[in-house]
């Protein structure tokens, strides 16, 4: 006979705790979120005016996002009243990852947290998805068990569930949400919109203003700046939580001020973008951060991807810095923090330098013209750029003022350059001819152009200082030289933004080396040494 019967009153009571639970759980979901550490540092910057998570696939993105938004619908972030250990991931160094309790949340009734950021009224919020069908997949899903519930209809307590508004073709586009007595009663509405729809009839993103607007994926920049301005008689906020695949934009928008792409921010990072209204968050996050995927899914996933888009999809990182091509640079190592000693500023060496000028020919766009100097250390300084005038004249003219005086070694332009035109019979290689300056076809061998680069790049003196630097005021050079990228398909780069770069490679593979100031009064040498009108008197 059993020592030990089975207490099945016992059992029961223990079953309808569970059920009782399991019901909770899924009438208020909300309130059983637990986020992540990653996901915690979101909610934690609810005051800031533009939030990025920028996280790999399978990182939590979309569920972080949607607490978010029925926070801001209900009035509070109502998880953090309870206590819950925050999760983390770390690795073992071992090639795999172990979860660990990165921090210990102590909930309470008015926790800061709970409506850090919120307006306290009813407002109303903007979804934007990609198309309708993702929108039902995540979002808005309200057929079957509640695990294949929409991620809003997981959160939103079924209690506060108010009118949902069907589209013309059947979707949500619409959810009024009932606040709660404690944080002041009413309604707020979330509205639901697609890129697809957007992309159909633009316009449409201009009329409403908004409290907050959420981005699952990012949006055409358009659709972004023309719900930008319904946030502003409102003071909104938005949030893009994304895997930064496409719509490269965003993240210069999330680019601090000193103009570098952001690579990894594990804790995230805030800042002052005033020139674009307000300050900017951004954290970043890999599937590894994840603890709540298992290590098999995480495998198998990681298994269907190639290298770049692993870096993309796993890791968050943008595709255009997945595929970067001159990783070498790094802006805190090559940019010039003060003038160097000797030069009266950024853009005036020492007469005594070799100068070298590139010029990439343009015809709808301004000419870029780049200028670099070497010192007698033999160290490079690109240290001067014109992009301003699309006719030759104007730049010609200003680039002499430059260089009156100085040594310049090399003049170097686009190939095209020696076109004739059709109408006069002259190539802009005779126009420039006209202003004394005499320039040579600059190389066209792209490849070996971006090879040499990359080697200047990690090219370093005995003190360990690199020996090409970069003014930062040469800031056309750097926003190109930070985003040049790769074309995923083709594996070419990418044929765009890269006007400096290419004055850059031409002048890397002439090379950059210190050559002695000399004075040959020889009229045809003059092209050595580019004169001002009072020292051209010299050679009469």
């Amino acid at each position: 006979m059993d020592s030990n019967p089975i207490d099945l009153a016992e059992l029961r009571r223990k079953r309808d705790v569970l059920v009782r639970a399991k019901k909770l759980r899924e009438a208020y979901g909300i309130n059983f979120y637990r986020p992540h550490s990653k996901q915690h540092r979101f909610h934690e910057m609810g005051t800031a005016t533009g939030r990025y998570c920028r996280f790999g696939n399978r990182t939590g993105k979309t569920v972080c996002g949607a607490a978010e938004d029925v926070a801001w619908l209900l009035g509070g972030r109502t998880w953090y009243k309870s206590s819950f250990d925050i999760l983390a991931t770390r690795s073992t160094g071992t090639g795999e990852f172990e979860t660990y309790v990165h921090s210990r949340h102590v909930g309470l009734e008015n926790h800061p947290l709970v409506t850090n950021g919120i307006p306290q009224r009813p407002v109303k919020g903007l979804l934007v998805v990609a198309d309708w069908d993702k929108a039902k997949e995540i979002f808005t899903n309200r057929s079957g068990s509640y695990e294949n519930l929409g991620e809003l209809f997981q959160l939103i307590p079924h209690d506060a569930i108010g009118k949902v508004h069907l589209s013309r073709g059947g979707h949500i586009d619409m959810i009024e949400v009932k606040r709660p007595a404690e944080f002041g009663g009413g309604s707020s509405l979330l509205y639901i919109d697609t890129v697809e729809s957007f992309k159909h009839a633009w316009r449409s993103a201009e009329s409403s203003d908004f409290d907050f607007v959420h981005y699952d994926e990012p949006p055409p920049h358009q659709m972004f700046i023309a719900n930008k301005r319904g946030l502003t008689d409102r003071n909104g906020k938005f949030w893009i939580n994304a895997t930064p695949v496409e719509e490269l934009w965003v993240n210069d928008e999330f680019c601090p001020p000193k103009g570098t792409n952001v690579r990894v921010a594990d804790e995230g990072l805030r800042f002052n973008k005033t020139e674009r209204g307000g300050d900017r968050f951004i954290i970043t996050a890999s599937i590894y951060d994840n603890p709540f995927i298992s290590t098999e899914g995480r495998n198998e996933f990681e298994a269907s991807l190639n290298r770049e888009e692993r870096e993309c999809r796993l890791m968050g990182l943008p595709m255009n810095l997945a595929g970067l091509i001159y990783k070498e640079f790094i802006y805190d190592l090559h940019v010039l923090a003060d003038v160097p000693k000797g030069w009266t500023d950024y853009h005036l060496p020492p007469k005594d330098y070799t100068i070298r000028v590139a010029w990439d020919v343009h015809d709808a766009i301004p000419q870029a013209i780049l200028l670099i100097a070497t010192a007698p250390t033999g160290e490079a300084f690109v240290y001067d750029e014109l992009f301003f005038e699309k006719h030759i004249g104007p730049n010609a003219e200003l680039l002499k003022e430059k260089l009156a005086g100085r040594n310049v070694m090399d003049y170097l332009i686009d190939p095209k350059a020696v076109i004739e035109s059709p109408v006069t019979g002259e190539s802009i290689l005779d126009e420039l001819m006209n202003y004394d300056m005499w320039f040579e076809k600059g190389s066209k061998d792209m490849t070996l152009g971006i090879t040499k680069t990359r080697e200047k790049l990690l090219e370093r003196r005995p003190n360990g200082m690199p020996t090409i630097w970069f003014a930062p005021t040469v800031t056309t050079l750097l926003y190109e030289i930070s985003r040049y990228a790769y074309n995923p398909r083709t594996q070419k780069p990418v044929d765009k933004d890269d006007h400096m770069l290419e004055n850059l490679r031409r002048l890397v593979l002439n090379g950059l080396q210190y050559v002695e100031p000399t004075v040959n009064e020889d009229f045809d040498n003059r092209k050595r040494m580019a004169v001002g009108p009072a020292e051209d008197l010299l050679f009469k």
